[in-house]
């Protein structure tokens, strides 16, 4: 039961007069009934109201830090600018409450009921919001740093320009939320779900976002810079002009993303789903893109100078007039990829699979190929003076008009390959006779080839029409 002097004073009107002279004493208002009454800007710190009946009451700017709230009824109640810092507001039922401009501070809200809830800039600095239910509140403009969200739920919740800086938020789903100009830097967000939200202008600098979700989110001038985002899925998101300096890419999931204007630089994609993008207009500066799937990219005129690609699938690539001089293409798969006229001056192409690729006018200067298999290849008009092809395999490739002064060349395979006015080391002259011969040799092999198949198209004809007629017999009889 609630101390009936302590009642009295709450009611008299000079509570705060009466509080400043008993500083020591902690209210007793346990089971009081409260409700309706006018509190707002009262002094009620460290006051005991558990099960007491605020329904309807008016706390807006009350002072209520340490205050003891448990199982009270507090419907239809205003905390509105209230002080709440570390009160524990535990499995209470706040559902449409006003908390706008509140501080709550410390306070504790686990599996607390904030449906339809308003915390627009409330303070709710280091709060315990751990399975807290949020559906539809309103926390635009709110603080959040180093709250806890694990395990709370959003649903039609509204966070734009919320400040969560080293908020815990592992596991947590944002789904489809309104979250523009939000600050998670530094946050705890492996594994979140971010799909779908509009998160145009959000800041996650230096959070870790290992696993998490951004498919389909809007994420325009976002920035990730110094995250760490290792096997995160941002396919299909809209990357416009979004910032990922010396971002951890590595492992996540790009494909059909959108990165007109963004920044990559320093950027580490080691390993990342990167198939059909376009490159041509995010900054690229010292990327990694080591093992990473670049099927189908488009690289055309892009700075690429020293940039890692080793060991990256770039199967039908196009790096068309890009510039690569230095980059490093150890192991890389480059069949069907386009260099037409690349500058690959001192690239590392040492086991590269490049099958029918396009090098046509590259510049191959001092590049290193040895160990490389590019049957097929297209090197016309290529200058690849002082190239190391040693062991390298470039059977069938078309040199004509290629340089090849000063190479490293007399191990390689180049059975099959056309020579026309091509430039050899002056060790390998006798190499252009026996590369005429080949082509000889494959043309003989080539007539023979049209001839056998020549051979079966008849048979297929001829079996044709003996099907036929056959059928022409049959139904002759019927009749």
């Amino acid at each position: 039961m609630a101390n009936p002097e302590h009642v009295a004073q709450l009611k008299s009107g000079n509570w705060n007069d009466w509080r400043a002279a008993n500083p020591s004493i902690a209210p007793d208002l346990i089971d009081a009934d409260l409700a309706g009454m006018d509190l707002q800007c009262l002094d009620l710190n460290k006051a005991h109201l558990r099960r007491a009946n605020l329904a309807g009451a008016k706390l807006a700017g009350a002072n209520l830090t340490h205050a003891t709230l448990e199982s009270a009824n507090v419907e239809g109640t205003s905390f509105r600018d209230a002080i709440l810092n570390n009160v524990h507001l535990d499995f209470l039922d706040l559902t449409n409450l006003d908390f706008s401009g509140a501080s709550l501070q410390g306070a504790s809200f686990r599996g607390t009921n904030l449906t339809q809830t308003n915390l627009r800039r409330a303070d709710m600095t280091r709060a315990q919001m751990e399975s807290a239910i949020l559906d539809q509140s309103d926390l635009s403009g709110a603080t959040l740093q180093g709250a806890s969200l694990r395990g709370a739920r959003f649903s039609s919740t509204v966070l734009r320009g919320i400040r969560a800086e080293y908020a815990i938020l592992e596991g947590v789903e944002f789904l489809n939320l309104s979250m523009e100009a939000a600050i998670f830097d530094n946050c705890q967000a492996d594994n979140a779900q971010f799909r779908g939200s509009k998160l145009a202008r959000a800041s996650f600098r230096e959070s870790n976002l290992r696993g998490a979700n951004f498919h389909s989110a809007g994420l325009v001038e976002a920035v990730f810079d110094d995250a760490q985002c290792e096997g995160a899925t941002l396919s299909h998101a809209d990357l416009e002009k979004a910032s990922f300096s010396r971002t951890n890419l590595s492992q996540a999931d790009l494909r059909h993303s959108s990165l007109i204007g963004a920044s990559l630089d320093g950027c580490i994609l080691a390993g990342a789903q990167l198939a059909e993008l376009d490159f041509r207009s995010p900054s690229l500066g010292r990327v990694s893109f080591a093992t990473a799937s670049l099927r189908r990219a488009i690289f055309t005129r892009c700075e690429l100078r020293n940039v890692d690609f080793h060991e990256a699938n770039l199967e039908d690539a196009d790096f068309r007039h890009a510039e690569l001089e230095g980059a490093n293409l150890r192991g890389a798969k480059m069949a069907g990829a386009t260099f037409r006229h690349a500058n690959l001056k001192q690239a590392d192409l040492r086991g590269a699979q490049g099958g029918s690729a396009d090098l046509s006018g590259t510049n191959l200067i001092l590049a290193n190929a040895s160990g490389s298999s590019m049957v097929g290849a297209d090197f016309r008009f290529s200058d690849a003076i002082g190239i190391d092809l040693e062991k390298s395999d470039i059977r069938y490739s078309d040199l004509r008009n290629a340089d090849f002064t000063k190479s490293n060349i007399a191990t390689a395979k180049l059975w099959g390959s056309v020579v026309r006015n091509t430039k050899l080391p002056a060790n390998m002259g006798h190499m252009v006779l026996v590369l005429k011969l080949s082509r000889m040799f494959q043309g003989f092999g080539s007539k023979r080839q049209k001839a056998k198949e020549a051979r079966e198209r008849k048979r297929v004809r001829q079996v044709a029409e003996l099907v036929r007629d056959r059928e022409a017999d049959r139904k002759r009889q019927k009749r």
